[in-house]
């Protein structure tokens, strides 16, 4: 099957829509499918790409991009994979779907927030471009119903298909080893955050995971890992906060080291402040690597958490409930490694990639029924 996959954002950037993008490429072509990738060339990068096509922008603004190219690109493919929202460009796979009658598959990734004019055109956006995307659409998959539902996903093929996370790559490993090599003390009950730290991640929740962390009894490290534009807004935060020996940031880990993060921690948090967070690739990876998970109980978000069992669901944007299930870990590290080992069972047995990307094929499938 010839399979086109269209996506605001692609590694090198980091970021869920992107890393999933680039799970569903990697594991349909294991599955020996002719994929290729179609995204904007934000970083203007120059290196040969095998099955990644980065178009030039005719605009583009954060993450949009206007890519008329796509019109023509598009064609002769048996299906079109639109990772959305994708301002600027979901509106012209659409249409190169209907132009040259190929089905059209859509993820809904999350439903973006904002306030003043941003927040004016998200909504005008939502009911003008969206309705005519997901009219072309054969199906739209969700990361869950609970999320699909909380916004008002409409379509007559809602599909609830969890991203996956490779269990084979990120697994358990030596915490002392991996500590060392973040430089990081090996006894230290260690929390670990992963995500952006630019504007656009706004809502990940650092200055909150900060301010709960000064406030913990229990002896704690933070690992944050990501880079951006406001990581010297965070680093200073830390030093007022008088915590900068106890915050380690390793801005953005290379691919190959990433897992190396995640078996430091005795547990991983993602602390987003509100719904612009859709469902946490960042877990996935942490339960993956036998990590319990403290998380915001959000739409979405929360359904990959077993309170409880394999982690803790904490008030979004609220410090002293966050500061809360950190002490329950920090001070108990028998119970962290307990849900740990529970959240890598759950993993493996429900969030393999190599599983999902089968029910992805399946719903490509359908397409032509």
């Amino acid at each position: 099957m010839r399979i086109a996959i269209v996506t605001p954002v692609f590694p090198p950037y980091r970021g869920g829509i992107g890393a999933v993008a680039d799970h569903d490429a990697r594991n349909l072509r294991a599955l020996n499918h002719d994929v290729d990738v179609f995204t904007p060339n934000h970083k203007a990068i120059t290196k040969k790409e095998t099955g990644t096509t980065r178009l030039q922008p005719f605009y583009a603004w954060g993450n949009a991009a206007v890519l008329f190219d796509l019109l023509t690109k598009l064609r002769g493919y048996d299906v079109i994979h639109l990772h959305y929202p994708f301002f600027g460009s979901d509106i012209l796979a659409a249409l190169a779907a209907k132009l040259w009658s190929i089905p059209l598959v859509v993820t809904y990734h999350m439903k973006p927030k904002a306030s003043g004019i941003l927040g004016f055109t998200f909504r005008a956006y939502r009911m003008m471009i969206e309705p005519f995307v997901f009219r072309c659409a054969k199906t739209v998959l969700v990361s869950s119903l609970d999320y699909a539902k909380e916004h008002s996903v409409k379509h007559k093929n809602i599909v609830a298909l969890p991203f996956g996370v490779d269990t084979n790559r990120f697994v358990p490993g030596n915490r002392e080893e991996a500590r060392r090599s973040f430089g990081l003390s090996i006894d230290v009950p260690t929390i670990v955050f992963v995500g952006g730290l630019d504007a656009a991640h706004y809502f990940k929740g650092v200055d909150v995971l900060l301010a709960a962390c000064a406030s913990l009894k229990s002896d704690w490290q933070l690992l944050i890992v990501g880079d951006g534009n406001r990581r010297q807004f965070f680093e200073q935060m830390a030093k007022d906060l008088g915590m900068c020996e106890r915050v380690h940031f390793a801005k953005s880990v290379p691919f190959e080291d990433l897992p190396r993060a995640y078996q430091c921690a005795d547990v991983h948090v993602l602390p987003s402040i509100d719904r612009s967070e859709a469902f946490g690739i960042v877990t996935l990876e942490a339960m993956a690597s036998g990590v319990p998970s403290i998380v915001s109980d959000l739409p979405g978000v929360r359904s990959l958490v077993i309170p409880d069992e394999t982690g803790a669901l904490v008030i979004p944007g609220d410090v002293t409930s966050l500061t809360g299930a950190l002490d329950r870990f920090c001070g108990n590290l028998d119970t962290a490694m307990a849900f740990g080992n529970h959240a890598r069972i759950r993993a493996c047995a429900m969030y393999s990639e190599s599983m999902l990307v089968k029910h992805l094929v399946d719903e490509y499938k359908k397409c032509f029924l």
